[in-house]
């Protein structure tokens, strides 16, 4: 059945969720099982049972039945493309069965549609997805005759034939007795919700699964043309492959080694907070792009970039417009205008068939706080901490204090391995690059930038020679 395969309790057994990284949290799910997606409408509910039916009949070569009782055939193959998945080709294969029953209006039909399950079942569907169940428990009146038709379902098509079953049904009120019945008699309980107004608007939890114990914790994800992916969650084996080939950049000259130390292994996490009046970071910028641009020209290294609030392309020195010519494939500059709500995450970093991001440079959170406030930056920061630190890329971000925003968000300062302050000198003739954290010290370090003027100088002239190699190996004019 799908992708299940192995043995539990004498039942084949294996992850089936189109969210792989829920699949490694959750575990391996029997194919016996009975699993209920609950939510209010718009959470996920479709696009999670759609991504789960497509990677059941590609990964596992299952043959899918799909009851729908609120869209067409035709929508439901609209909303599949926009995830990434074929539908209609499955459909055509004959892997996918689609049954339509949106006008149902008595019991007599329910029981029509429930003899095509099961006839359908006994010529080979290994799995049922029925969305919405919702209408169907609202047509059998009394509860006597729900919980018969849910035994029907439960006892007869998954317990008897061995088939999973996925039921979606819709959370209308808190206190609906129709969703306690179902939590009931399922096996396994995952409840999706919305909020628009926070960072991450989509998440879910799992509620129950029979006989185990699962973890309770919030999953946010997000729905986009490459699928339903999880942002605070990723399979082990991907962070495997990725951590597997990121390098240490080594940090040479006195001055850059008091900042950073001797090296920085993947994963390392680096806030820079440039406390006001100040609001620049002076000869620390430019050393920056020129020591992570040099490590991307000589192809050590993929570069993400990031500035909330700044125009795509709109670069402060040249040569960060120099890395974005002749690195295309290096330098990955996300827009991030923010102009409107948005969900502020990059989940394509990670995405193994990109190559993955190895430093991530990100600018302008102060930007983000107007829109979301300060906890829910907070949030956002905590968990992109946690996950770029277990990918291994090593992340350096920038916030900029303000008589608005006199702290930067807790999680800058508590998650970093290495936290610089960069304030105004008492002549303001230069910039005082403050390390109050970092694993390379004991106790604070205090550097002016001007000690980083030599080494600026040299980078400049290295990097220019880098460019001047490149463009001439591919014979263009310097």
């Amino acid at each position: 059945m799908g992708v299940i395969s192995g043995k539990v309790g004498g039942e084949r057994a294996g992850k089936v969720f189109g969210m792989s990284e829920l699949d490694d949290i959750i575990g391996e799910i029997p194919s016996n099982y009975v699993v209920l997606l609950e939510g209010r409408p718009g959470t996920g509910k479709t696009s999670l049972a759609l991504m789960t039916l497509c990677r059941n009949v590609r990964e596992g070569k299952a043959r899918v039945l799909y009851v729908t009782s609120n869209e067409c055939s035709n929508k439901l193959i609209k909303v599949a493309k926009s995830l990434g998945c074929d539908l209609e080709s499955r459909i055509r294969e004959g892997k996918v069965k689609v049954i339509e029953c949106p006008t149902l209006g008595d019991e007599y039909l329910i029981e029509v549609v429930t003899e095509e399950i099961m006839k359908n079942v006994l010529e080979g569907y290994d799995m049922v997805i029925i969305d919405s169940v919702t209408p169907l428990m609202k047509i059998l009146e009394s509860y006597a005759k729900k919980r018969a038709w849910l035994h029907t379902v439960i006892y007869k098509i998954a317990s008897a034939q061995n088939v999973l079953v996925m039921m979606v049904c819709d959370k209308l009120t808190e206190q609906d007795p129709d969703i306690s019945l179902l939590e009931y008699l399922a096996d396994v309980v995952v409840s999706l919700s919305y909020d628009p107004d926070a960072v991450f608007p989509r998440r879910l939890r799992i509620l129950k699964f029979r006989t185990r114990f699962v973890p309770t914790y919030p999953i946010y994800f997000d729905i986009s043309s490459r699928g339903v992916r999880a942002i605070n969650a990723i399979s082990k084996s991907v962070v495997e492959r990725l951590r597997s080939k990121r390098k240490p950049i080594r940090i040479e000259d006195d001055a850059p080694t008091k900042l950073f130390g001797n090296e920085l292994e993947p994963g390392t996490q680096i806030a820079i907070i440039v406390k006001y009046p100040a609001s620049g970071m002076g000869l620390l910028y430019p050393y920056l792009v020129l020591r992570i641009g040099l490590e991307a020209l000589r192809g050590n290294v993929k570069v993400g970039v990031i500035y909330y609030g700044r125009r795509r392309g709109e670069h402060i020195l040249r040569e960060e417009g120099i890395l974005g010519e002749l690195l295309k494939d290096r330098i990955v500059e996300i827009p991030a205008e923010v102009t409107q709500k948005q969900v502020p995450h990059y989940l394509y970093y990670s995405d193994p068939e990109l190559g993955g991001i190895d430093v991530l440079t990100v600018t302008g959170y102060e930007k983000l706080i107007e829109l979301y406030g300060l906890e829910e930056i907070n949030k956002m920061l905590s968990i992109y901490h946690v996950m770029d630190s277990s990918l291994g890329i090593t992340a350096l971000r920038v916030f900029r204090t303000s008589p608005s925003y006199p702290d930067p968000p807790p999680a800058l300062n508590t998650l970093s391995d290495i936290v610089i302050e960069v304030t105004l000198n008492e002549e303001r003739e230069c910039f005082n690059l403050r390390v109050v954290k970092g694993r390379h010290i004991l106790r604070p370090i205090t550097i002016l930038d001007t000690e980083l003027k030599y080494v600026v100088e040299r980078l400049r002239r290295e990097f220019m020679s880098a460019v001047s190699t490149i463009r001439r190996e591919r014979g263009e004019s310097s």
